[in-house]
């Protein structure tokens, strides 16, 4: 499993303990005022229901009074107590809320019905001067009866509530519980997965990226022998095969250099100068070929030269073959071994363009046919303009040089590779051709690919591709000809 995929799963099981949290969170509160709402209408059940019974009770101490004290005004009191009552029976009835709760209102409604029927019955017979009948039915039916019966639903239906109180009650501490529980069990396993990614990252991150700050640290000091472990399938293990690469690279770079190390013992100013050996390749190069443009300089101005006869003309060929060497030397420095890459935005296509118009006498007197392709997409890429295009230059003269003397073919072809990452540019001619087992000796600092001894071209071109962190690769037959390809990654 690489990197990414470790942290992405170690993110998601945090992502999900974390929804599991919320989705408690949101259940608990949920639940809870679920709890609430249900509670507050069973309290308000029993008050309203309590408040039915008191009014209904207080109405029918009127009855008494109407039959035994002759009072003008009962009747009219019994229903103005009775009209309270009925707007709370109504209230108390809606707040039903299960079937069992509705059977239980319409038992409730029946009793009371029967009890204000017979008591309005009552209150009928005295008016007629019937009190005999009507104390009767106080007595008998209403006192034995139907009291009896309305307390007993009353008393059920609050009995009733009180139960459900209780069962709300140890719900809601259920689901307390539980959510508890859960939050608990989140929190612990929050808690593991944070120890086991700060264990992780300790581990198989910030000590192999400590280790890779030290190598970097050591090849900037010059140990281009420092090598990372490979064994790493994740994207650590892709940085140190680079790493790795890029040091045998640059350990292939400063062996070429070495060609033009300076031997011990060089007296510079009559003073002799070793340290020059413990310098960087590349700045020992820079270093050299400054001082050789100044000593040619210096010979081709000397006043001896502008006038006086002892230097005559194998003296004057002898410092214009220097001349020429010093611009060798000069191009492979500044191309092959550069302080720093200078990359800028490219036009790839007037490159390419540029390169032909080089090698155009060439092409032409030796009627060599080109090939050039170039595809819509390709237009501008970030490279190091002159390197890049030193290093076209070398894979086109080593074409040139494969090809007989006279006709032959040679391609240009640039295009973006399937994946829209790489910019590729290919060189094929139809020369001779070299052995597959040779294709890895051209790259020696003094093989090209036609075979001939040509100093460092080849060499240095790699080089330069693998600097803008690309790669060139060589395919070839025997009489079939040569194709190189240049990949570059696509830079914003």
């Amino acid at each position: 499993m690489n990197l990414r995929k470790k942290l992405l799963t170690t993110f998601s099981g945090l992502a999900l303990l974390a929804l599991a949290t919320a989705g408690v969170t949101v259940w608990a509160i949920a639940q809870w005022q679920n709890s609430e709402r249900r509670l507050q209408g069973h309290y308000q059940r029993s008050l309203l229901l309590e408040s039915v019974r008191t009014a209904t009770f207080r109405a029918f101490k009127e009855l008494p009074d109407a039959i035994i004290s002759d009072d003008p005004d009962a009747r009219q009191e019994f229903e103005a107590f009775l009209k309270p009552a009925e707007a709370d029976f109504k209230r108390w009835a809606e707040l039903a809320d299960t079937e069992a709760e509705r059977k239980q209102v319409q038992q409730v409604r029946n009793a009371y019905i029967a009890l204000i029927q017979d008591a309005r019955e009552a209150f009928t017979l005295v008016a007629q001067g019937q009190r005999d009948r009507a104390f009767a039915i106080l007595e008998k039916q209403l006192e034995d009866i139907d009291f009896i019966r309305f307390e007993q639903v009353t008393q059920q239906a609050v009995a009733s509530d009180r139960q459900n109180r209780q069962i709300i009650s140890q719900q809601t501490q259920n689901t307390r519980q539980t959510a508890q529980l859960v939050l608990a069990i989140a929190a612990f396993g929050t808690i593991s997965l944070m120890l086991l990614l700060a264990a992780y990252l300790a581990s198989d991150l910030f000590a192999p990226l400590e280790e890779v700050e030290e190598a970097l640290d050591d090849a900037a000091k010059g140990d281009f022998k420092r090598r990372l472990g490979e064994e790493r399938q994740d994207e650590l293990g892709a940085v140190s095969r680079a790493f790795n690469r890029m040091m045998e690279a640059m350990a292939e770079r400063q062996q070429v250099a070495g060609l033009a190390a300076v031997p011990n013992g060089v007296v510079k100013d009559g003073v002799e100068d070793s340290a020059w050996q413990h310098l960087p390749s590349r700045v020992t190069l820079h270093r050299l070929l400054s001082q050789l443009r100044s000593r040619v300089t210096q010979l081709q101005h000397h006043n001896g030269f502008k006038g006086n006869e002892e230097f005559d003309g194998q003296q004057r060929a002898a410092i214009g073959q220097l001349d020429l060497l010093l611009q060798a030397v000069s191009r492979i420095t500044d191309f092959g071994f550069p302080l720093d890459l200078n990359l800028a935005r490219t036009d790839i296509r007037a490159l390419l363009y540029d390169l032909l118009l080089r090698f155009q006498s060439e092409l032409v007197e030796r009627a060599v046919s080109v090939d050039l392709d170039i595809a819509p997409e390709v237009s501008y890429a970030v490279v190091d303009r002159p390197k890049l295009r030193e290093v076209l230059s070398e894979l086109v003269r080593n074409a040139l040089a494969a090809l007989p003397e006279q006709g032959g073919r040679i391609g240009l072809r640039t295009r973006i590779d399937p994946d829209a990452t790489n910019l590729l540019i290919e060189v094929a001619d139809n020369g001779k051709g070299i052995q597959q087992p040779a294709i890895e000796r051209v790259f020696s600092p003094t093989v090209t690919t036609n075979g001939q001894r040509a100093g460092v071209g080849l060499t240095l071109s790699k080089a330069i591709v693998e600097q803008h962190g690309g790669q060139l690769t060589i395919d070839s037959e025997p009489g079939q000809g040569t194709y190189v390809q240049i990949s570059l990654p696509l830079r914003e």
